[in-house]
């Protein structure tokens, strides 16, 4: 296809040339004149300020989005260093202690396993945000789609509340010490605590 070579501009720029060249303004007032030239005069600095605002609110949103990805990646680092030093300095040692005491022989150490573990639970729950004086609290808050092993959570701390309202005439064998040991270590596996 060819280009456009049917349209004759010079006709229509002599056309409108003629048009508003012979129209008489002489019959309006200079004010009129004076008024409109104002608002040309106007509308080009207000043009120019609002471009101007542009520009700087494009200048100043870049500048925003750039620390905010700074922030995000040094919040990531010091996440990794923290998650770095837990693990290098045995945050696991507490949960190796709790294992130690319910692998022991005793109703005590059993006890005191189950007491240390419903502990780091709460420590645990905290950590994650769930507000609460007490771990029945936190898992009263807790969302079960959030958390999956919520139903466990609840399982064990009832077994510590048994075992802490009970005391030493409560009976408890080795096998729901190890039971509810092992409800703890899926909680605590859930959130990446051990």
């Amino acid at each position: 296809m060819g280009g456009v070579d049917f349209i004759n501009l010079e006709y229509f720029l002599l056309r409108s040339q003629d048009f508003f060249g012979g129209i008489d303004f002489s019959y309006l007032p200079t004010w009129v004149f004076m008024s409109i030239w104002a608002v040309i005069i106007l509308g080009m600095l207000l043009t120019l300020v609002l471009l101007v605002l542009v520009v700087y609110a494009q200048i100043r949103l870049v500048q925003v989005e750039h620390e905010g990805f700074h922030a995000i990646e040094e919040k990531e680092r010091e996440q990794q260093y923290q998650d770095e030093e837990v693990e290098g300095s045995g945050k696991n040692d507490r949960w190796q202690r709790i294992e130690e005491l319910a692998e022991g022989g005793s109703e005590g150490d059993w006890r005191r396993a189950i007491l240390e573990a419903d502990i780091m639970l709460f420590d645990v729950l905290r950590a994650q945000g769930y507000p609460g004086e007490a771990v029945g609290e936190q898992l009263k808050m807790a969302n079960p789609i959030q958390m999956t092993t919520l139903d466990l959570a609840w399982k064990a701390h009832k077994v510590r509340n048994d075992v802490a309202h009970g005391g030493e005439s409560l009976p408890l064998t080795e096998r729901d010490a190890r039971t509810t040991i092992s409800y703890y270590k899926r909680v605590f596996e859930e959130f990446g605590e051990i």
